[in-house]
C-alpha cells in the first residue's frame, strides 16, 4: 500500500465522521486535528498541512449542502477535494510529442533510485509504443553505466555510454546525436546523482541543460526522505528548470509527505510514482485516484486496467460464487496466479473500495511466493473432489495430502485456514455498508468513479 500509514490514519478520521451523529463545529474541529496529525506524521510540511486543514474546516462550516447529500458525506468530499488539490489536482502527462525527438533529462540525489527509475520510465514508454534510448552521463559513480545497461537490456531499449569517457557533456552530445540518427523519439539522459553541496556536479547539470535543451527535466525524489526533500528540490530548482517529479520507494512504510511538500514548493507536478522494485512497479500519478486509494475509497478504473494488462480472463459464474465466499482449492490457485500478475494481494485490495487494504492484517496480505508455491504443491496432491471442495478434509485426508506433497500436516491445515480467511474476506468485501449510492463501502459517488 502506498503511504500505508497516512492512509490508515485518514481512513480512520473519515470513518469517525461517517459513524458519528450530526456534524457540528466540535466534530469538524476533531476531524481537522486528526487530519493535521496524520499529515505531519507523514512528513508533510507544517505550512502545507495547516493550509489544507484550515480550508477543510472553513468549507465544512460554511458551504451549502448539495441537494440530497448529508452533511457528513459532504465533509468527506471536501477532505477528498482538498487533499487532491495539494497533490496536483489532476494528472499531468510528460511533455513529449510524436513526430519529433524528445529529450528528457533526469536529475536527483544519489541513492534516490534515479537510475532504476529511468529503467522503469523507459519500460513504461516502450509499452506505450515510444522508441526509447538511454544515455548515461554519470562519470562519477562506479558501475553507473553497467547498471543502466542492465536496466535497458531488461526493458528492451538501447543504451549509450562509455565508462572510459569522463566528460559528461561529450557523452551526452554524442549519445543524443547517435540516437537521433537511429530514429529514437524519446531520449532519456541519466545524470550523476548529487547533493546540494556538490558545486561541481551542479555546474555540470547546468551545462547539460544548456547543451541539450531538454523538453523536460525530471527530478527523482526518494519517498522515504522526509521534510528535507523540499530543501533539496528547491536547490535543484535554483540550478535548472524542474518540469516534473517522480517519487520513488512509495511501497512499504514510506511516508511520502516530503515529496508532496517538494512538489508544492517547486510548482513541479508529480507525474509518476514507483511502488516496488520491479520494472513494472511504476505508474502515472493521478491525484484523484491516488487520494481515493489512500482514503480507502478505492480505484476501480485502475483495477480494471490491471486485470486487462495481466490478460486475466474472468469466468463470470465462478466469480459470482467466489464473491459470495464459496471458494474451491482450484480457485485458490487461480487467485494466486492472478495476484502475482497484478502485483500482489495488497495492491489489489488498495484498489477496492471500502478501505480493505487498511483493515486487514499484513500477515494475510503479504503471503510470500514460497508459501504460494507450497500451497500449489499441496493442492496438486488432492483428489478432484477435494480440489473442488466437495468433501471435507478429514484428518485422514490431511495426513494423506501432506505425505503425498512432501509437506507437513500443519502446512495443510495452514492452507485450509487461508481458504477460510479468503472466504471470510470475500463476504466482507461484498457486505453492504453505509451509503446508498455508488459502490458499497463508499460514502457517495466521487468524481473519479
Amino acid at each position: 500500500m502506498v503511504l500505508r500509514s497516512l492512509g490508515k490514519s485518514l481512513n480512520s478520521a473519515i470513518t469517525k465522521v461517517l459513524r458519528r451523529g450530526p456534524v457540528d463545529a466540535d466534530l469538524i474541529r476533531e476531524l481537522k486535528n486528526d487530519i493535521f496529525k496524520a499529515l505531519l506524521e507523514a512528513d508533510v510540511e507544517i505550512n502545507v498541512a495547516s493550509e489544507v486543514v484550515n480550508r477543510v474546516e472553513q468549507r465544512s462550516l460554511s458551504e451549502k449542502l448539495p441537494p440530497g447529500l448529508e452533511r457528513n458525506k459532504a465533509v468527506i468530499n471536501i477532505v477528498y477535494e482538498e487533499l487532491t488539490k495539494i497533490m496536483g489536482d489532476r494528472a499531468y502527462p510528460l511533455n513529449i510529442q510524436k513526430g519529433k525527438t524528445n529529450i528528457i533529462m533526469v536529475v536527483g540525489i544519489q541513492g534516490s533510485g534515479k537510475t532504476t527509475t529511468i529503467g522503469k520510465l523507459a519500460n513504461f514508454l516502450k509499452k506505450q509504443k515510444w522508441n526509447v534510448g538511454l544515455v548515461c552521463t554519470d562519470t562519477w559513480r562506479p558501475g553507473a553505466y553497467e547498471q543502466l545497461l542492465q536496466l535497458g537490456t531488461n526493458a528492451g531499449v538501447d543504451v549509450f555510454g562509455d565508462p572510459k569517457q569522463k566528460n559528461a557533456i561529450k557523452l551526452a552530445t554524442k549519445g543524443v546525436k547517435e540516437f537521433k540518427k537511429s530514429g529514437k523519439d524519446v531520449i532519456i539522459v541519466d545524470t550523476a546523482g548529487r547533493h546540494k553541496e556538490e558545486t561541481e556536479l551542479i555546474k555540470e547539470m547546468k551545462k547539460l541543460d544548456k547543451k541539450l535543451h531538454p523538453d523536460e527535466i525530471i527530478l527523482v525524489i526518494d519517498g522515504t526522505l522526509g521534510q528535507v526533500a523540499k530543501k533539496q528540490a528547491l536547490e535543484f530548482k535554483k540550478a535548472t528548470d524542474i518540469g516534473s517529479i517522480i517519487v520513488t520507494k512509495l511501497d512499504g512504510t514510506a511516508k511520502g509527505g516530503g515529496a508532496i511538500s517538494a512538489s508544492v514548493s517547486t510548482g513541479a507536478p508529480i507525474k509518476f510514482i514507483g511502488t516496488g522494485e520491479g520494472l513494472d512497479d511504476f505508474e502515472p500519478f493521478d491525484p484523484k485516484k491516488f487520494v481515493g486509494r489512500i482514503l480507502g475509497l478505492g480505484d476501480i478504473e485502475t483495477l480494471l486496467e490491471e486485470v486487462k494488462k495481466a490478460q486475466i480472463e474472468l469466468d463470470e459464474d465462478r466469480t459470482k460464487e467466489i464473491m459470495k465466499g464459496h471458494l474451491t482449492y482450484r480457485d485458490i490457485i487461480t487467485m494466486f496466479e492472478s495476484m502475482n500478475k497484478m502485483g500482489g494481494f495488497r495492491k489489489i485490495l488498495d484498489l477496492l473500495p471500502g478501505g480493505m487494504g487498511h483493515q486487514l492484517d499484513d500477515s494475510m496480505l503479504n503471503m510470500s511466493k514460497e508459501s504460494m508455491k507450497k500451497y500449489k504443491t499441496i493442492i496438486s496432491s488432492m483428489t478432484d473432489k477435494e480440489k473442488d471442495a466437495l468433501v471435507k478434509l478429514s484428518r485422514t485426508r490431511i495426513e494423506r495430502i501432506a505425505k503425498g506433497s512432501g509437506t507437513s500436516i500443519d502446512d495443510v491445515k495452514e492452507l485450509i485456514n487461508q481458504k477460510k480467511n479468503a472466504e471470510k474476506m470475500m463476504k466482507q468485501m461484498t457486505k453492504p455498508r453505509r451509503g446508498k449510492k455508488g459502490i458499497p463501502g463508499m460514502p457517495f459517488n466521487f468524481p473519479f468513479q
